[in-house]
C-alpha cells in the first residue's frame, strides 16, 4: 500500500473527527468504481466515499453530507479542505506522514508490521490500520 493510498484513508478518518461523528469503532474501506474508496463503520453505516478530482487529489463525501477536497502541496503531502478547516500533511522521517489539524494539534502516522499505518493523535490515541482482502484498509 502506497503512502498516497494511505493518506486517502487518513484524511477521511481525521476529517470525520473534525465534523464530530459519533464514535464508530472500526472502519473498513474498499476501492469503488470511481477510482476512490468507500468506507463503512462497524455498524455498517457509510463513513465516507471518495473519488479523484481535477487537482490530483480526492473529493470525499462524509455521512452528514459535508464534503472534503484534497490536493497535493509543495511539501510532498496533501492539503485537505474540510468543513472544520484545512488539514495539512507532509512526509516524515519514519516513512509516514505528519498531519497538522485546523486547531493547531498534530497527528503522525508510521508504517506498522501489518503493512498499514499507525496514526497517533493528540493525547496519544493510536488508530491501527491494516490492509484488507478488498484492497482497502481496516482501522481500529
Amino acid at each position: 500500500m502506497t503512502i498516497r493510498a494511505l493518506s486517502r484513508l487518513a484524511a477521511p478518518l481525521l476529517a470525520c473527527g473534525l465534523v464530530a461523528l459519533p464514535p464508530a469503532g472500526d472502519v473498513s474501506c474498499r476501492p469503488n468504481i470511481f477510482g476512490g474508496e468507500d468506507c463503512v463503520g462497524a455498524r455498517g453505516g457509510r463513513v465516507s466515499s471518495s473519488r479523484p478530482n481535477i487537482f490530483g487529489g480526492f473529493d470525499t463525501t462524509l455521512p452528514d453530507g459535508s464534503r472534503t477536497s484534497s490536493r497535493p502541496n509543495i511539501f510532498g503531502g496533501e492539503d485537505v479542505s474540510t468543513p472544520g478547516g484545512t488539514i495539512r500533511s507532509r512526509p516524515n522521517i519514519f516513512g509516514g506522514r505528519d498531519y497538522e489539524l485546523p486547531g493547531g494539534s498534530r497527528t503522525e502516522s508510521r508504517p506498522n508490521v501489518f503493512g498499514g499505518q499507525d496514526l497517533r493523535g493528540p493525547g496519544g490515541t493510536v488508530t491501527t490500520c491494516r490492509p484488507n482482502i478488498f484492497g482497502g484498509q481496516d482501522c481500529r
